[in-house]
């Protein structure tokens, strides 16, 4: 596994991991905070709700705070809509009223009607977080959503900046984006496998971020990567010598073609990049994300 790519820069407050489905998001996601809190303290978020991160830490998630997941590792679920409700009772601080507001027919229309607030909000709450992470001398990892949620996660505080060219919103907004731009506290990555639609879609989403956005920080990593067999000439010799054989020797090669192909349009798109090795195992634990961790020690400074 090649770190050749990988930019030794100290790594960002809060890292937003995103990508295809089936790409291992969660898992690397998970891989990265074990390996972050090893050395410092480390909040694993989860956007998406799906629990994948707990079971995967073998913890309980908690839908209203935080639960310890290790030694330095904290998990906790956050949500859109949550962080509307704590805003509606933060400026309505009678309670029985928030409530009422919040489960009235006229306030669901509203939200429907402005699904731009709930994200705003959310990426309120993510700016924060890397704000108190830099504060204290901590990490935030955030299992994200999918590559295109998450580009309109990103996109809003540029949208709200458009409707509200002036006043509170506007400098809110522009906060926002500052958050987003700022390397030192927010860095994109990308998961990929080594797949031609997988790929097309994490450069697309990479030329996004950095050309449109302008975030500060996107990287890459590339998961599942086969250790290498054989050359090309000792796969050809392998089939020619054992043919019962061949299409597992054509199988694993076409693959180790692939990661190549991969990590080489990645890296000519100007992305850092960082692999992790194919798990060979019928299902992922704790145990294997921590593999992944130790895989990350000598790409990943923290």
């Amino acid at each position: 596994m090649s770190s050749r790519h990988c930019n030794p820069q100290a790594w960002p407050r809060l890292t937003l991991v995103i990508g295809k489905g089936g790409a291992g998001k969660s898992t690397v996601s998970t891989a990265l905070a074990i390996h972050l809190a090893a050395s410092h303290p480390t909040v694993l978020a989860e956007l998406d709700q799906r629990g994948s991160p707990a079971r995967l830490l073998g913890v309980q998630a908690s839908t209203e705070g935080s639960v310890a997941a290790g030694e330095r590792l904290e998990l906790r679920t956050l949500s859109a809509r949550r962080e509307l409700e704590d805003f509606i009772r933060r400026i309505v601080p009678v309670r029985m009223i928030s409530n009422r507001m919040l489960g009235s027919r006229t306030f669901a229309y509203v939200t429907a009607a402005l699904p731009g607030l709930q994200a705003f909000l959310l990426l309120s709450r993510l700016s924060a977080m890397a704000g108190e992470a830099a504060r204290e001398d901590r990490y935030v990892v955030v299992d994200g959503l999918s590559t295109g949620a998450s580009l309109e996660l990103l996109s809003v505080a540029a949208g709200i900046r458009s409707l509200a060219p002036a006043g509170t919103l506007n400098r809110l907004a522009a906060e926002l984006e500052g958050f987003i731009t700022d390397s030192n506290r927010l860095g994109v990555l990308i998961v990929v496998s080594p797949q031609e639609l997988a790929l097309k879609e994490a450069l697309q989403a990479a030329a996004t971020l950095r050309g449109q956005l302008n975030i500060g920080r996107v990287m890459a990593i590339l998961n599942g990567v086969p250790a290498p067999l054989f050359s090309r000439a000792q796969a050809e010799a392998a089939m020619a010598a054992d043919t019962a054989q061949a299409a597992l020797v054509r199988r694993r090669l076409h693959l180790d073609e692939a990661s190549l192909r991969v990590r080489q349009e990645l890296a000519a798109a100007g992305l850092e990049v960082i692999e992790l090795p194919m798990l060979f195992t019928a299902s992922v634990g704790k145990a294997e994300a921590t593999r992944l961790a130790r895989a990350l020690r000598h790409r990943v400074s923290a």
